[in-house]
């Protein structure tokens, strides 16, 4: 799939309805840090679509992009970030929450875990809502950049088997060689694709 038109549109609290909700959306999940608006600017092709910080939890709001008019990629708030007070942890958690209760247009979740370390408790734990809840997921291994060919497949391997998923669901990914751009890009035509045709 091409993206040729992305735009912000506007960050919710987690409990306000998405304008336009009728469109497909898919959402953006990882710990804080993994490089979730990386991400999306390198999918979009845009260096400042989505704000990038160096800083863990900078997003603290559901962010909306609407993408060539027919779907939204929604960047939800990283996780595990434990330097924030246990209040606004929760009142991630609550967002979150109500963000996946309230939306009826959910198609597919991208799950970024970073590619050289070991999915920690809070990975772990957001798959296994994600496989309760039988939402399509691809796992989308970050930074893969920072490792060799034999390193990522060791580390795929750890993933799959950490995370209770099959390879083909594992995607490396790199917003700096942009690796596995085309390949994320054609998993997102896909999941759209396919929900056009049921």
């Amino acid at each position: 799939m091409r993206i040729k038109r992305a735009e912000f549109i506007t960050s919710l609290t987690g409990g306000q309805r998405i304008p336009g909700g009728e469109l497909p959306q898919i959402a953006v999940v990882g710990k804080s840090n993994v490089g979730k608006s990386s991400l999306i600017n390198c999918l979009c092709n845009q260096n400042k679509l989505a704000r990038v910080s160096g800083e863990p939890g900078k997003t603290r709001l559901i962010n909306l992009y609407r993408i060539n008019d027919a779907f939204y990629l929604v960047d939800l708030p990283g996780y595990g970030y434990a330097r924030v007070s246990r209040g606004m942890q929760e009142d991630w958690g609550r967002m979150m929450d109500s963000y996946f209760a309230g939306t009826q247009s959910l198609l597919h979740i991208l799950h970024l875990v970073d590619m050289r370390h070991e999915p920690g408790a809070n990975d772990v734990q957001m798959q296994a809502w994600i496989q309760h809840n039988g939402v399509p997921c691809t796992v989308v291994a970050t930074k893969c950049d920072k490792l060799s060919r034999a390193q990522q497949q060791k580390a795929a391997l750890v993933l799959c088997r950490t995370l209770g998923v099959q390879p083909w669901d594992v995607q490396p990914f790199s917003s700096v060689t942009r690796a596995g751009r085309e390949e994320l890009l054609a998993r997102v035509g896909q999941v759209l694709g396919e929900e056009a045709e049921a």
